[in-house]
């Protein structure tokens, strides 16, 4: 195995320990554990746990910053919030960067790289969504942060496996700046 490929492993089942038994189940000895090698080995990779999650912050950020966030801002407010909603939807629903996510997502109010991360994606889904309100001719904050915020509670219950439909509910949110 590859000194790169031997890292990605490390990092994404360390990644999964956290999203799905919290930051407390990942030791060393629970790494080496589910990896099936022994811990002696870890340390070949990496010196501490700390540096594992610095590492697991670096690599999740890369990939989920490999996403994409592109604007498409032609056609009605039902298919611009609509596309928007479709691509925060699908960013939230990789299977390859849920863990990430959940584990910024959990950690958020204890350590400060996952508060940065998610404040990170609150700021860019709340710009988004201001460049496109203003293009809808929407200059009103209320409903600016409004729609802002109810894509963010939408992601973060779809992280806790809750099936939400957001793109619906932007069709409705859509419907009620057309009538206004």
């Amino acid at each position: 195995m590859s000194m790169k490929t031997s890292r990605d492993i490390i990092i994404r089942k360390a990644t999964e320990i956290i999203a799905f038994s919290g930051l407390d189940k990942l030791t060393m000895n629970t790494l080496s554990e589910e990896l099936g090698i022994n811990k002696a080995s870890l340390y070949h990779w990496f010196s501490s746990k700390d540096e594992i999650l610095d590492e697991v912050f670096r690599e999740g950020h890369k990939a989920l910053m490999a996403k994409g966030f592109r604007l498409e801002l032609d056609g009605s407010a039902t298919q611009v919030l609509s596309r928007i909603a479709a691509k925060w939807t699908d960013i939230f629903s990789d299977d390859s960067l849920l863990p990430y996510l959940r584990t910024v997502f959990s950690l958020r109010y204890s350590d400060e790289r996952a508060e940065e991360e998610a404040s990170a994606l609150s700021l860019m889904l709340r710009s988004q969504v201001s460049v496109i309100m203003n293009a809808l001719g929407e200059n009103d904050e209320f409903l600016t942060s409004l729609f802002s915020s109810l894509l963010l509670v939408h992601l973060q219950s779809m992280l806790d496996g809750n099936d939400e439909d957001l793109e619906l509910d932007a069709k409705a949110f859509a419907s009620l700046l057309e009538k206004s």
